[in-house]
Parts: structure tokens; C-alpha cells; sequence
């Protein structure tokens, strides 16, 4: 039987997780934490792995069609959006462009070489790019300088790019939960520009949301006007195509 066979959401989500992540991402519970007339959301998470972190997922929630369709995981910027009834030819693109509608990870990295000049193409969205440990392998490879911040509020997050200078930069990794589960987060990149700072989403290439509803954490890593990485190699890196700087 295909998943789109299938009527429990949680063995629908089940089943697409297997093929997706070869039983290395399983469900968080078997009941969904949202509901609308057209879907349901069911958090997932990694399967511990000796030796690994168990790293909250990005990618960390599964939207299950009601009436047919294959589940897939939300947009970062909006993930309860994608739980609203759309045309066809709409709800067909969510499954089809998955691993250009999530690459949060890509898409940050890509704006962080922009802004230094060399312009780049994030590489699409893989599984593997959720494997435990994510959060620190993607601060030490492409932000090394970056330096951890303590933060709880968005009031925070603007003080502390402020506060340092122009130029000042950040990356906010947003975590979402709802019913005390981990659902799909996204990653911001932020940008004192001339003394104004800027919140970038790069997946929807737009100005960023601030977030209150359903954020447990926001994580912020920021880099001070005046420092620099040991080595300008971030376009090389798995999540980036370099492209042409002019």
C-alpha cells in the first residue's frame, strides 16, 4: 500500500519518514499537535545515535494531507500556512520543491557570502543535512567567528546586533513547539546596516517575520565589526555553489 493509501495520519507520516530518512527520523508522538479541515502537522525528531547530540530537527514536523497527496515537511518561514487548503497545482509544488522551500541552512549560508561579496547558490535541501549535530557543524563551517549570545526576547536580538556597530552580524536559529513538541524551525540572518539592522529570511528572499507565537527558543551566534574567520572558504562548502562576483 503507498503512504497516499493510508488513513492514519501517523503511519502516513511513518511510512514517508522511512523512505525519506532510511529509519534514522521517527515521530515524536502518534498524535498530531495541529489540525486543520485539510491536514495535519506530526512532529518528528531524529533517532538517538550513540555518540551524536540529539540536535533538535529544522526540519522538525511533517504535514499530512487529508485527501490524498504525499506528506512533506512545512516552509520554515510559515509552517502552519502550509496546513491551509490551496489549489492543485500549489499543493503539488510543496512536495515537489521541498528541498528548495526548506533549505534554511543553505539559504543563510549563501546570504552570509553574499554580503561579503561573493556571490553563491545554496545547494538544495538533503536529508542528511538534518543528521544530529547539525546546529554545530553549520556554526563551525561556515561561521566560525561567530561567537554564541544569550538572548530571550526579539528586544535582545536587536540590542545585541545594535550595541557592537555597523556591520555587526548574526544568525538566529528560531525554534518552534507547540504541545511541547519541537516543530519546524528557521534560521534568520541578521545585519546592522549603517546602523539599522536587517532581518533576512532566505527561503522566502524577503525581509523576515518577528516571531511570538509558538517560539520555545531563540538561539543567536553574532560576529562583532572587526573580526573575521580563518579563512574566506565558506562558497566551497557542501551548502553552496560559488558563483561569480561580478
Amino acid at each position: 500500500m503507498t503512504v497516499t493509501g493510508l488513513a492514519d495520519p501517523a503511519t502516513r507520516a511513518t511510512v514517508w519518514l522511512g523512505e525519506v530518512y532510511g529509519g534514522l527520523v521517527e515521530l515524536a508522538t502518534p498524535r498530531p499537535v495541529a489540525e486543520t479541515d485539510t491536514a495535519w502537522l506530526m512532529p518528528c525528531r531524529t533517532v538517538a545515535q550513540p555518540g551524536f547530540p540529539r540536535t533538535p530537527m529544522l526540519a522538525a514536523s511533517v504535514v499530512v494531507p487529508k485527501i490524498g497527496g504525499y506528506p512533506f515537511h512545512p516552509a520554515p518561514s510559515a509552517p502552519l500556512a502550509d496546513l491551509q487548503p490551496v489549489p492543485p497545482l500549489e499543493a503539488a509544488s510543496k512536495i515537489t520543491e521541498q528541498s528548495r522551500r526548506i533549505n534554511a541552512r543553505g539559504c543563510v549560508a549563501a546570504t552570509h557570502s553574499a554580503i561579503d561579496g561573493c556571490p553563491s547558490t545554496p545547494v538544495p535541501w538533503q536529508p542528511a543535512h538534518e543528521a544530529p549535530g547539525w546546529w554545530a557543524r553549520l556554526h563551525r563551517r561556515y561561521f566560525p567567528h561567530f561567537e554564541r549570545v544569550p538572548v530571550h526576547s526579539w528586544e535582545d536580538v536587536a540590542r545585541a546586533l545594535h550595541e557592537p556597530g555597523p556591520d555587526t552580524r548574526g544568525v538566529v536559529w528560531i525554534r518552534r513547539a507547540i504541545g511541547g513538541h519541537e516543530i519546524t524551525g528557521n534560521l534568520i540572518y541578521a545585519h546592522n546596516d549603517g546602523g539599522q539592522t536587517v532581518l533576512l529570511d532566505g527561503p522566502t528572499t524577503s525581509l523576515a517575520r518577528i516571531e511570538e507565537d509558538w517560539v520555545r527558543e531563540l538561539v543567536l551566534v553574532r560576529a562583532v565589526p572587526g573580526t573575521a574567520p580563518p579563512e574566506h572558504g565558506g562558497a566551497s562548502r557542501p551548502l553552496l555553489i560559488q558563483g561569480s562576483s561580478g
